[in-house]
């Protein structure tokens, strides 16, 4: 094979490799995170081994559901849902004034400026305003 083909291969071979890389990243296969989006309540998992379940304390009115975990440290979510319910009548949760914790990720529906006193529920910080719903841990 002369120079001018083996040339030729190997842009050829590269520009695949960077066709795929491209296009896992596109597609979020590259990320440490998954999210994760359920219409209500009923939609989500609350048990079993999947990288996200709700916990206890999400009311079982919540619709809207969005939440990013990481994938190698699923101790790391964000979530965010919409209620009518309160947290502060929600069983384990303790008022929090102000929240100190932040977001361990930065998913483009977290608010810009996050309300300032919450809950602490179970091991989630928990903010609410107007109906929406924010928490996060790890």
């Amino acid at each position: 094979m002369s120079s001018l083909a083996r040339l030729v291969a190997a842009a050829v071979v590269a520009a695949a490799v960077c066709t795929s890389v491209a296009s896992c990243s596109s597609l979020g296969l590259g990320s440490d995170e998954k999210s994760y989006e359920f219409a209500r309540y009923g939609d989500a998992p609350k048990a079993g081994t999947r990288s996200f379940v709700l916990d206890a304390w999400v009311p079982s009115d919540a619709t809207e559901i969005r939440a990013v975990a990481r994938r190698e440290s699923p101790g790391e979510a964000v979530l965010t849902f919409r209620s009518a319910a309160s947290v502060a009548d929600t069983a384990g949760c303790t008022a929090l004034d102000p929240v100190t914790a932040a977001p361990p990720l930065s998913p483009d529906w977290l608010p810009g400026d996050m309300p300032t006193t919450g809950w602490n529920c179970d091991d989630w910080t928990v903010v609410t305003d107007d109906g929406t719903v924010w928490a996060w841990h790890g």
